[in-house]
């Protein structure tokens, strides 16, 4: 049994170690709760045995000289006995009044409370070293993101630039068409009708199709008069049937 001194008026739970979990769960959080409640319990038991210990000690100190005085049959004795006891009670008294009277706690008590503080405090050490390690996955995830996010922008911003080069390089390519095309129906509206037909034969219809389009009508028409009949026919039908 250890002995110790608490003032008058004091709190038994003032020295309760607090709850520093803050992302513990719920049922942890009533557990706590549920838990100083029942130290509170035992500290008011505890302080009522003790008041009633000193109560019957009390009792017990004011017999005792007593006894002493009648055992020994020796007034003058027993009446200095009894005033020196009676200046040390005052003595105690007066310390006691200073200091509060003295707890017996049991042992048990005091481990069991040692052993909860202990893991009050592993727990509040657990969940900080939890939060630092979801900081720094936190901070690994956001730089994860934001590479992804780059490499991402880069690949849309390498499409578009493909994208652009070959819109501008297909637009080249068709104004380089048109451009030899337009060459080549002066060439045709330039040389004589017979000639000029006699190489319209010779080629695909899509090709003469594209040429007649491009010259002036009237050349278009001196050529096709020059061209066997079926095939000016067949020319002159694709050319009514397309735009």
């Amino acid at each position: 049994m250890h002995r110790y001194s608490v003032q008058r008026g004091s709190n038994p739970s003032a020295d309760a170690p607090p709850c520093a979990a803050r992302m513990g769960r719920s049922s942890a959080r009533w557990s706590d709760r549920l838990w100083a409640g029942a130290v509170q319990i035992g500290m008011i038991f505890v302080l009522s045995w003790a008041t009633a210990q000193l109560v019957h000690a009390s009792g017990e100190q004011g017999l005792a000289p007593r006894a002493a005085q009648d055992k020994n049959g020796s007034p003058a004795s027993g009446s200095a006995e009894t005033a020196k006891k009676s200046g040390s009670e005052a003595a105690v008294s007066a310390t006691e009044s200073a200091q509060g009277p003295a707890l017996f706690v049991p042992e048990e008590l005091i481990a069991m409370f040692q052993q909860r503080k202990q893991d009050l405090e592993r727990r509040e050490q657990a969940v900080r070293t939890a939060e630092a390690q979801v900081a720094i996955l936190k901070l690994e995830v956001e730089q994860i993101l934001s590479k992804v996010e780059a490499i991402e922008q880069r690949r849309l911003d390498q499409e578009k630039a493909a994208s652009s080069r070959l819109t501008a390089q297909s637009k080249q390519a068709v104004d380089l068409r048109a451009q030899q095309l337009g060459q080549l129906a002066k060439i045709y509206e330039s040389m004589p009708a017979e000639e000029a037909a006699a190489r319209i034969e010779k080629m695909a219809n899509r090709k003469a199709l594209e040429i007649l389009r491009l010259i002036k009508t009237k050349s278009a028409g001196a050529i096709l008069a020059q061209v066997k009949v079926d095939r000016a026919a067949k020319l002159t039908e694709e050319l009514l049937a397309s735009p």
